[in-house]
C-alpha cells in the first residue's frame, strides 16, 4: 500500500520568498494541482493565504502554470502532475 505522490516543484516569484522562509522553490507532494494547494497550505500557510482565497480556489490575481499551461477554473485543478514537473507562479501585472 504504497501511496507516495509525486515530488514536484513549486517556482514562485521573488515577491513570495517572504513567506516562503526566503525560498523561491518549493518542493511539494503531489498527484494533482489540487493536492499541491493542499501540501502547501500544511507547510507553507502563509504563501497559501497569498495564493488562495478558499480550499480549491486560487485568487483572481494568480496565474499559475503546469506545461506553460494556465490553471484556471476546477478544471485546471484537476491537472495531473508527474514526478519532478515544475509548476509556475507568476505576479499578475496588478501586483507591485
Amino acid at each position: 500500500m504504497n501511496d507516495e505522490k509525486a515530488t514536484v516543484i513549486l517556482r514562485l516569484p521573488s515577491t513570495l520568498s517572504a513567506y516562503s522562509g526566503g525560498k523561491s522553490q518549493l518542493s511539494l507532494q503531489a498527484d494533482t494541482v489540487e493536492q499541491l494547494l493542499d501540501d502547501l497550505a500544511n507547510q507553507y500557510p502563509l504563501v497559501w493565504e497569498y495564493l488562495c482565497v478558499e480550499p480549491g480556489h486560487l485568487r483572481s490575481h494568480v496565474r499559475m502554470f503546469v506545461n506553460n499551461q494556465l490553471i484556471a477554473g476546477l478544471d485546471g485543478l484537476r491537472i495531473a502532475l508527474k514526478p519532478g514537473q515544475e509548476i509556475i507562479v507568476l505576479p499578475s501585472n496588478g501586483d507591485a
